[in-house]
């Protein structure tokens, strides 16, 4: 692994400006004509950076303000228009004394993944800001009681455990394990978005002119 030598002539940038500068060089049309790998461009140093903006003629100061903007945008973008909303229901069990119960639950989640996904706003492939919102919510199952010692259920309702999510209830394994099913569920709701925006481009369409029009 090479090692970069601090310099003290290299300008007090923070590191989140340094991530922009890296993002927005990183994503120049003219970068593969400037560096051996592109990928390599995330792991430079800003004393790097800066001289392979200079060898490319780009101003740093206004590629990070130009870097920044359009993050923020897609973040915006993102926060207001998720690229998937739904549901993962799954069977939750509680054991208390020696006594098992099994409750419906369900994962509500509002997911925009790392990698292109088809955007039904846009109706077009797009690459949004990452970010997984979700939160549990287990189905209660009233009973009634009579006196005749029978049990009547009643209507199900969707009761959300705050609770069950504060950090620490539990591993951290587990929570991952739930963003990786939403996921596979979104991309697989991906794919069925692009079968069907493929199989509307290729339908025929309707109206024209009457002579257009086949007899």
């Amino acid at each position: 692994m090479s090692r970069e030598r601090p310099n003290p002539k290299v300008p007090e940038i923070d590191t989140l400006a340094r991530a922009y500068l890296a993002d927005g060089l990183r994503r120049h049309p003219d970068i593969a004509n400037h560096v051996e790998r592109v990928e390599d461009v995330e792991k430079m140093g800003m004393w790097a950076l800066l001289t392979l903006a200079k060898k490319m003629g780009i101003d740093p100061d206004e590629m990070i303000r130009k870097t920044e903007q359009e993050e923020r945008a897609l973040s915006a973008y993102s926060f207001r228009y998720p690229a998937f909303k739904g549901e993962l229901p799954f069977d939750l069990t509680f054991t208390f004394l020696g006594k098992s119960v099994t409750r419906m639950a369900k994962v509500v989640y509002e997911h925009t993944p790392e990698w292109p996904y088809y955007d039904l706003r846009k109706q077009a492939e797009f690459t949004g800001w990452e970010g997984t919102q979700y939160h549990i919510e287990l189905q209660a199952v009233p009973e009634e009681h009579h006196d005749d010692g029978t049990v009547t259920l009643g209507t199900p309702r969707w009761v959300e455990m705050t609770d069950f999510t504060e950090d620490d209830v539990l591993p951290h394994k587990a929570w991952d394990a739930v963003i990786d099913a939403v996921d596979k569920k979104c991309k697989a709701e991906d794919a069925e978005r692009r079968r069907a925006a493929a199989s509307s481009k290729s339908r025929p369409k309707r109206g024209g002119s009457p002579k257009d029009r086949p007899n």
